[in-house]
C-alpha cells in the first residue's frame, strides 16, 4: 500500500529556496523512484532525474514531518551512487562525482621492449577496457578502487594484474610475454576474451609472425604477396606487387613505411617488395573504416611500422633463400632507454633468368633500414627512421632501367597529460626512375626521368576523454614535387615539373553507447593547391587540342574538400557484430601509366590541376561477423562510386610527351561485390577459406565511344584457400590454392598490313578475358630445437617448398606473331612454371 500525507506549514523568509524547503511526507514499501515521485506529486517541489539512472530493489518505510527536502533526498540517495543539485531553479538528481584514476603507460614485449600496438587492456569488473595505440600507449580513467585487469595481445600470453589504485595518474609499463604453443593434445574449444569479436580500433592486423610460414616464391616471405593472400585484395597478374583493392586501382592505396609515402613499394617490378621482414613490427591495413587520419587515397591504407630494436640485448637475425639475402643487427643504446635497428638485403644474381624470357634481364636489387629511438623520460620519446632502395635491371640489347625509394621520419612522442598523447613527425620521402631509351639511336642513349618527393609534417593528437569516448584529431601538410618525364638534356619533349601543397585537419571520435553500439565518426578537412608555372600546350593534327585554363589567381588551382568517415557497429551477440562503414575520399595525385602489366616500373604521377579535377569516391559497406567453435566467419558487402577517374586515349604516348595530362579522360567508375571469410584453428590444423564476387565498371567519354565498360582489373571470382598443419612442435606443413577468374583484355579481332607488319584491329575496350587463373603452392616449416633455452639462444629454421606445385601455366601476356602473313596468331608469355622454393633464417 502506498500513500502520502503532505502538510505545508507556515513559510520562513528563506523557503522560496526548495531545498530548505520543509515537508512532511511518509513513504510506505516505496521504491526510490516512488519516492521521488511521491515528493514531486504536487508540482509544487521542481523536481528533476532521469528514470535510467535509479536503481530499484530497495524500498522504504519512514515518515518525515515538517522536515527539509535536502535532509529527506540525502536520506534517500544514501549508499545508491546518486546525489543531487540546484540548477538552473530546479533540483536535479545526477549521478555522484567519483574520484576517478587514469592508468597509463605502455604495453611491450618483454624480451625486446618492442611496442605493442593494438594490446588489449581491460578490466572485467567494470567491463571497460582500451586498446594500445601505435606506439604502445594506452589510457583509462577509472573510478578509484582495487581492480584485476587482464592485458593480451595476439601472439602473447595473457597476464592479470592487481592494481591498487589509491592514487591517481598511475603509469605503468606492462610486459608480455610471448606465447609457447605446446602440442601434446588436441583440445577444441572456444575462447572468449574481452572485445575478441570486434576489435576498438579500425582496420586489421597483419599477424606477419603467422604469414612468414606461408609458401612464397623461391621461399622469401614478403609482406605485399601476405597481403595478396588476405580477402578482397587482388594482385591482377602473377609475381606482382600491385593490388587491387575493393574496386580501386593500384594507384589508389596509401602505402607507409613509419608514415613516410611510399610511391612504388616494388623490387624485381614486383617479385618482392621493399619491405624488408626482419625490419618490420605491425602492418594495418584500412580497406572499408579508414580513419580521417588517413587521406590522399581512395581505396585503402597500408599502414607498415619498422621494429624499434630491442632495449635490453644484442642480436643478430637474417637468412637467405633462392631470392636474396638478407642480415641485421639490432640492441640498446641505453639499456631499457634506447635501442636501434639496422638492416640490410641484397637480391642473388641472375633471378629472372629462366622465369622472363621477354628479355635477357640481369636484374639486381639492395635496401637498407635504420631506425633508432630514445626514451628521455615517462613523458617524451623520440625516433628516427630511415629506409634507402635500388633497383637496376640490364640486358645485352641496352635496355637499362633503375629505380628506388628514400625516406627518413623523425618522430616526437610526448604525453601532455594521463589523457593527452602526441605524435609530431617531420617526414621525406623520395621516389625516382631512370630508363635509358633509344640505345641504338645514332644520337646517342637518352635518359628517361621520372619521380617525386615529399616534405611533410605531421601531428596526430589522441585525447582519452573516458573508457567510452576517445577523441582523436591532428593536422598535416605536404609540398609535392613532381617529376612526370624529362631527359636529362635540353629537350622539348620534357614533361614539365609540378608542385603542390596539399594540407588537412581532422578530428573524430570513438564512442560506445553502452555494450552494444559503438560508434566512430569523424571528417577530415583537406586543401589541394597546384602552384606549378601555367601553361598552354599545343598538339599536332593527331590530337585534339585542349586548352591549358588559367586560375584568376596567377595560374595556382586550389580545391577544397570534405571528407566526412562514419562507422556504425552494432553487437548482436557477445560473439557477433554488424557493422556499417561509409566514407568519402579524395585522391589529389594520378598515376600516369598505359601499361598495366606486372614487370613494369615505368610511373609517371602528375597532380590535380585546372584540367583535371581530385578523384573522389563514396563507399558503402556492411559486414557481418561472428565467432564460433574453433574459428570464425564474415559476410560483407560494398558498392563505391568514383568520380573524376581517369584514363589514357587510345594510343597515347607517354615517354616524351609534354603533353601527357591533355591526354587523360574523366570519367566515372562503379564498384561492388561480396567477400566470404571462414577460418577454423582446431589444435594442430588452421584453415582459411577466402572468397569474392566483385565487379568493376568504367564509362569515360572518347573511351569505348563512350560506353560502360569493364575495368582492366574486373576480377569477378576470387578464392583462396589456406591450409596448415602442425606435424610436431619442430615441424609445420602450409599450403596455398588460389583461383581468379581471367581479368578483361582487348584480343584484336583482325587487322591489316602496314610496310609487312601486322597492325591490329581492336573491338570495344575490355570485351575478351584471359584464361582463369589458378595455382597450388606448398612449404614446410623445420625449427631444430636447442637444448639451451636461455634467452640469447641460437633460433634458426628452415623452408622448403615448392611454387606452382602442378605446373599451371598462367599466361602473363599474348603477344602477335608477325611471322605469320596469313593467320593472327599469338604467342603466349607465362611467368613461371614448378619452382623450388628454399630458405634458412636465423636469430641469436
Amino acid at each position: 500500500m502506498v500513500f502520502l500525507v503532505l502538510t505545508i506549514g507556515s513559510l520562513a523568509k528563506a523557503q522560496h529556496i526548495p531545498l530548505r524547503k520543509k515537508m512532511t511526507v511518509r513513504f510506505s514499501n516505496v521504491t526510490l523512484e516512488e519516492a521521488l515521485n511521491l515528493l514531486n506529486a504536487d508540482h509544487t517541489t521542481p523536481l528533476s532525474f532521469d528514470p535510467a539512472i535509479i536503481p530499484s530493489g530497495k524500498r522504504f518505510n519512514r515518515s518525515f514531518s515538517d522536515t527539509p527536502l535536502a535532509l529527506i533526498l540525502e536520506f534517500l540517495l544514501a549508499e545508491t551512487g546518486l546525489s543531487y543539485k540546484f540548477l538552473f531553479r530546479e533540483v536535479i538528481i545526477l549521478p555522484m562525482e567519483q574520484n576517478k584514476t587514469t592508468l597509463n603507460g605502455r604495453i611491450v614485449d618483454a624480451e625486446t621492449g618492442e611496442d605493442l600496438i593494438g594490446a588489449s587492456f581491460y578490466i572485467e569488473s567494470l567491463k571497460q577496457g582500451v586498446n594500445s595505440n601505435n606506439y604502445g600507449f594506452y589510457s583509462l580513467t577509472v573510478p578509484t578502487d582495487d581492480y584485476e585487469i587482464l592485458v593480451s595481445h595476439v601472439g602473447y600470453s595473457s597476464q592479470r594484474l592487481k592494481f591498487s589504485l589509491q592514487f591517481p595518474n598511475h603509469l605503468q609499463m606492462i610486459r608480455l610475454q610471448k606465447q609457447v604453443n605446446k602440442l601434446e593434445e588436441i583440445v577444441v574449444k572456444v575462447v572468449q576474451s574481452p572485445d575478441s569479436i570486434a576489435a576498438k580500433n579500425p582496420g586489421q592486423s597483419l599477424n606477419w609472425e603467422s604469414l612468414r610460414n606461408a609458401p612464397y616464391y623461391r621461399g622469401e616471405a614478403d609482406v605485399i604477396k601476405a597481403l595478396q593472400m588476405q580477402n578482397g585484395i587482388v594482385g591482377l597478374t602473377e609475381g606482382s606487387s600491385q593490388m587491387f583493392i575493393r574496386g580501386g586501382n593500384k594507384d589508389q592505396n596509401l602505402i607507409l613505411l613509419d608514415e613516410a609515402i611510399v610511391y612504388n613499394p616494388a623490387h624485381l617490378f614486383g617479385l618482392t617488395s621493399i619491405f624488408n621482414p626482419d625490419a618490420l613490427k605491425n602492418i594495418q591495413t584500412y580497406t572499408d573504416a579508414i580513419p580521417a587520419n588517413f587521406g590522399g587515397r581512395l581505396s585503402s591504407v597500408i599502414d607498415a611500422r619498422m621494429a624499434d630494436g630491442d632495449d635490453k640485448n644484442f642480436h643478430i637475425k637474417g637468412g637467405i633463400s633462392l631470392l636474396a639475402a638478407r642480415v641485421s643487427l639490432e640492441g640498446p643504446l641505453v639499456k631499457e632507454k634506447g635501442s636501434f635497428l639496422f638492416a640490410a638485403r641484397r637480391s642473388l644474381n641472375n633471378v629472372l633468368s629462366r622465369d622472363l624470357e621477354l628479355f635477357d634481364l640481369k636484374p639486381a636489387y639492395h635496401d637498407f633500414n635504420f631506425k633508432v629511438n630514445y626514451r628521455f623520460n615517462t613523458r617524451d620519446r623520440i625516433f628516427f627512421s630511415s629506409y634507402i632502395g635500388r633497383d637496376k635491371v640490364r640486358s645485352q640489347n641496352g635496355y637499362f632501367n633503375r629505380w628506388g625509394n628514400q625516406t627518413a621520419t623523425l618522430r616526437w612522442n610526448h604525453i601532455f597529460t594521463p589523457r593527452l598523447f602526441l605524435n609530431l613527425s617531420a617526414i621525406y620521402s623520395n621516389y625516382k626512375n631512370q630508363l635509358f631509351i633509344n640505345a641504338d639511336s645514332p644520337a646517342g642513349m637518352d635518359k628517361w626521368i621520372t619521380g617525386i618527393k615529399d616534405a611533410t609534417v605531421k601531428g596526430d593528437f589522441i585525447f582519452y576523454h573516458k573508457p567510452q569516448s576517445q577523441f582523436q584529431f591532428g593536422f598535416s601538410s605536404i609540398l609535392h614535387l613532381f617529376i612526370p618525364g624529362e631527359i636529362n638534356r635540353e629537350d622539348q619533349t620534357s614533361i614539365p615539373r609540378a608542385r603542390a601543397a596539399e594540407s588537412a585537419i581532422y578530428a573524430s571520435h570513438r564512442l560506445f553507447l553502452g555494450e552494444k553500439i559503438r560508434l566512430l565518426y569523424g571528417l577530415r578537412m583537406g586543401m589541394f593547391q597546384n602552384i606549378s608555372t601555367p601553361r598552354l600546350f599545343y598538339f599536332d593534327e593527331f590530337y585534339e587540342p585542349i586548352n591549358y585554363e588559367e586560375d584568376v589567381r596567377g595560374g595556382y588551382k586550389k580545391f577544397f574538400r570534405l571528407e566526412p568517415r562514419f562507422s556504425f557497429q552494432y553487437m548482436l551477440q557477445p560473439s557477433s557484430y554488424l557493422q556499417f562503414n561509409y566514407n568519402r575520399n579524395y585522391q589529389y595525385l594520378q598515376l600516369v601509366q598505359n601499361d598495366e602489366l606486372a614487370f613494369s616500373s615505368l610511373e609517371s604521377w602528375i597532380p590535380s590541376s585546372p584540367n583535371l579535377a581530385p578523384q573522389q569516391s563514396d563507399m558503402f559497406s556492411l559486414e557481418y561477423k561472428k565467432r564460433v567453435s574453433f574459428g570464425s566467419f564474415s559476410l560483407s558487402g560494398y558498392y563505391k562510386k568514383m568520380q573524376n577517374q581517369l584514363e589514357m586515349i587510345d594510343h597515347a604516348q607517354v615517354i616524351k610527351n609534354p603533353a601527357v595530362e591533355m591526354l587523360l579522360r574523366p570519367g566515372s567508375s562503379e564498384a561492388y561485390g561480396l567477400e566470404f571469410m571462414l577460418s577454423k584453428d582446431i589444435g594442430r590444423f588452421k584453415g582459411s577459406l577466402f572468397y569474392t564476387w566483385s565487379r568493376v565498371f568504367r564509362k569515360i567519354d572518347q573511351i569505348n565511344q563512350g560506353k560502360r565498360y569493364p575495368a582492366g582489373y574486373d576480377i569477378p571470382h576470387v578464392a583462396k584457400l589456406a591450409l596448415g598443419y602442425q606435424l610436431s612442435d619442430q615441424i609445420s606443413v602450409n599450403s596455398l590454392f588460389t583461383y581468379n577468374k581471367g581479368r578483361p583484355v582487348t584480343f584484336p579481332i583482325g587487322y591489316f598490313l602496314q610496310k609487312d607488319v601486322k597492325v591490329p584491329i581492336y573491338p570495344e575496350r575490355n570485351s575478351a578475358r584471359m584464361p582463369d587463373f589458378h595455382r597450388l603452392d606448398i612449404s614446410m616449416k623445420w625449427e631444430p630445437s636447442i637444448g639451451n633455452k636461455t634467452k640469447k639462444r641460437w633460433v634458426s629454421s628452415f623452408n622448403v617448398g615448392l611454387y606452382n606445385v602442378y605446373g599451371r601455366k598462367n599466361p602473363l601476356v599474348y603477344r602477335i606473331n608477325q611471322n605469320n602473313p596469313e593467320d593472327l596468331q599469338f604467342d603466349q608469355q607465362i611467368f613461371s612454371g614448378r619452382t623450388l622454393a628454399l630458405s634458412y633464417n636465423f636469430k641469436f
